[in-house]
């Protein structure tokens, strides 16, 4: 009897102590009910989960002071000390947790084109598939405000700037000879397919203190990953053919192309102003490898090399011969490699390394010009999370260039050279405030060795996101860059040129439809001026100039069924006192007013994407001789009307039609004047035209093996 007793007594003391109760209600800092949230004490197995009206209920046999932790996914970890006996009707709120990756990110000066991103202006694939930019990835980026249609050139001359003002990076590291050679009055394009890259950063200023050596603009070109099934793609086209082939295993993948293109057949089809002697004939190839690490890294190789030559005679009345002999041979070969892996949970570690070799002998009548470069890059760079809210991006980087030219005509032969290693390192700092607003601090510091020169760099940027749609992005910072090589050859006693940059952004993306509007400064010093090109003696640092002006940027992907349009506008004022300019003058390159209208039809009845893309500038500044001040003359309006057809008869199959100009307009892009006075004392002119009215393109391109997935997004 008695142990019985004692056993009653027992049982009484543990109800008693299982009975002290934990209850509470859990919200959101807008008071929402949070239902499932796990609740429990630290350190113990007791605890339960909020119901559906947010409340919780538990008993526990521990006694006293407890720490009482709630978890929930997307919100912060919640702590608190409770004394158990006095822990009924606990108000607990939760924090939402923060994502660098969810949060406001800086637009200020950039357009990225990726199938990837959420926030994105443009995809990979409208690169390709906008009417008139035939493909090229510069093409398609100047329907993009803040750039200048510079015609007969074919490059990126980004808010002011010279093409030369830009600065490539492929995979992190840079691909110096992007473009493919060509001569005056005749646009050259990229050397890379779209096809190779899965997104592209394209940056008008302000962008971050990673990249150097540019004083207007980046372009950030990153390649695709691990292709994960095998194909082979086949090209026919009126300009030549080409053949790849995709082999994937094991997270790894590799890809082969090669390529032919003989634009005679073609020059003879289509009304040239120029006689083609020998058309363009080209060879390429390209290889590419990828491999997934079984740590979440990534490496990829790439190599190109490429071949071009062309002779032609450009007419011409400024000289006795009645035109231009013009001729060119070029070798080209680029190589890059890059590993990026992650180091524990949160940091990132890469390196890369780019290597190019270009070869150019070119013929200009009597003259004769040698110009072998190679150019090496390597680079390092790290992402540390300290918090979610507090990441360093830092890194280390070295360009190699060495450039030789010679000159030989039937009096004298000249040769010059320069090397060059330019040693930098940067540091980044993204702070997030909050979900909504996030600051970017660092700085650059770099040393030019032939120019004996270092200089520091800051960096500043920041976004505030106004709504889940909308937000306000500003940055600014200081910009070096080396002369141009062709002044490197004459003299090494120069300084970098220097350009400061401000910009205000304010961006609204929703669903399918893009609206932004960006003004911005920049204010240029230490130009290279000179009074005679081969002196050495004539050259100085003392030019300057500025730029500012106004980009218009709206898209609408979904407003109007299988519909795709986008309309850019810039304004620009730009003055400059450079070169061999007598006075401070808006440059040749630069004109105050640019427009684009670009639409994509897909219509399924006929399985066939429609495009076209209408451009307008307003006149190019010109030198006139014949005339009182210097460039105050305008070439009339340039317009063009471009259009493209992209037919799939079967999943694996489409056949392409491009052409550009289809209204005829007379495209000048400017006057070239003789070097003395006829007898009545004036400068005999001639225009500057494209080799061509218009440019038409055919092409039948076939996938054999896997679908192409790009398709679908036509």
């Amino acid at each position: 009897m008695r142990y019985i007793f004692l056993i009653q007594i027992l049982l009484l003391v543990n109800l008693s102590v299982a009975q002290s109760l934990v209850t509470g209600h859990i919200t959101d800092p807008n008071g929402e009910e949070l239902i499932g949230a796990n609740v429990y004490l630290k350190d113990t197995y007791d605890g339960g989960t909020s119901d559906f009206d947010g409340n919780f209920r538990f008993e526990t046999y521990e006694e006293g002071d407890q720490r009482l932790v709630v978890s929930f996914v997307g919100y912060e970890p919640f702590e608190q000390l409770i004394h158990v006996g006095e822990s009924e009707g606990i108000q607990i709120v939760l924090k939402e947790a923060f994502s660098s990756i969810e949060a406001v990110t800086i637009t200020a000066g950039s357009f990225e084109a990726s199938d990837k991103k959420k926030a994105v202006v443009l995809k990979s694939l409208d690169i390709a598939t906008t009417a008139g930019a035939t493909a090229d990835i510069t093409g398609a980026l100047n329907t993009l405000p803040g750039t200048q249609k510079v015609g007969e050139s074919g490059r990126l001359f980004v808010r002011g700037g010279t093409a030369n003002e830009t600065r490539i990076y492929i995979d992190g590291v840079e691909a110096a000879n992007y473009y493919g050679a060509s001569a005056n009055g005749i646009p050259t394009r990229s050397r890379f397919s779209p096809f190779l890259f899965k997104g592209t950063f394209f940056s008008t200023g302000g962008y971050s203190a990673e990249y150097g050596q540019a004083l207007s603009s980046a372009l950030i070109l990153n390649t695709l990953d691990v292709d994960p099934e095998n194909k082979i793609d086949l090209s026919l086209m009126s300009v030549g053919v080409d053949a790849g082939v995709t082999r994937s295993w094991n997270d790894q993948s590799i890809y082969t192309k090669v390529g032919y293109l003989n634009l005679n057949p073609y020059n003879q089809a289509i009304d040239q102003r120029v006689k083609w002697i020998d058309g363009t004939v080209s060879w390429d190839g390209t290889m590419a490898y990828k491999k997934k690490l079984d740590n979440g890294g990534m490496w990829k190789v790439m190599g190109m090399i490429n071949t071009t030559d062309f002779h032609l005679h450009e007419q011409t009345k400024l000289n006795a011969h009645g035109y231009n002999d013009i001729s060119i041979q070029n070798t080209n070969a680029f190589a890059t490699s890059s590993l990026n892996v992650p180091v524990g949970e949160t940091d990132n570690f890469y390196v890369g390394v780019s290597s190019a070799w270009n070869r150019d002998e070119v013929g200009y009548n009597e003259n004769g010009i040698s110009n072998p470069d190679f150019n090496f890059h390597f680079k390092t760079k790290y992402n540390h999370e300290f918090t979610s809210k507090l990441i360093l991006n830092t890194g280390t980087e070295v360009f190699y260039e060495s450039v030789e030219q010679q000159l030989e005509n039937e009096l004298d032969t000249l040769h010059q050279e320069f090397q060059n290693i330019n040693a930098a390192y940067y540091a980044e700092m993204d702070h997030y405030l909050s979900e909504n607003l996030v600051l970017r601090y660092g700085g650059r510091m770099s040393h030019q060795s032939a120019l004996k020169s270092t200089t520091l760099e800051p960096r500043f940027s920041m976004a505030y996101q106004l709504s889940e749609y909308s937000q306000f992005s500003l940055a600014s910072g200081q910009f070096y860059q080396k002369p141009n090589q062709d002044y490197l050859l004459v003299t090494d006693q120069l300084k970098q040129e220097r350009a400061q940059h401000y910009i205000l952004n304010f961006q609204r993306i929703k669903e399918n439809q893009v609206f932004r509007i960006e003004t911005y400064l920049k204010d240029y010093d230490h130009l290279v001026r000179f009074t005679d090109q081969y002196t050495p003696e004539s050259f100085t640092n003392d030019g300057e100039g500025y730029a500012y002006g106004v980009d218009l940027f709206w898209r609408d992907r979904g407003g109007i069924r299988n519909l795709d349009y986008w309309v850019s506008y810039s304004y620009l004022k730009s003055e400059r006192y450079f070169q061999n300019y007598p006075t401070k003058s808006v440059p040749s390159f630069a004109t105050a007013h640019n427009a684009s209208f670009v639409i994509k039809k897909f219509v399924p009845a006929i399985k066939s994407q429609l495009g076209a893309t209408y451009s307008v500038t307003s006149g190019r500044p010109y030198e006139n001789p014949n005339r009182e001040g210097f460039n105050e003359s305008r070439t009339r309006v340039y317009q063009d009307l471009s259009f493209n057809m992209a037919y799939l008869p079967t999943p694996e199959l489409i056949i392409y039609f491009s052409a550009t100009n289809l209204l005829g307009q007379d495209q000048v892009f400017g006057y070239r004047y003789a070097n003395t006075p006829d007898e009545a004392g004036s400068f005999q002119s001639e225009a500057i035209r494209l080799p061509a009215k218009r440019f038409v393109f055919i092409g039948c391109f076939l996938t054999i093996g896997a679908f192409n997935k790009q398709i679908e997004n036509l």
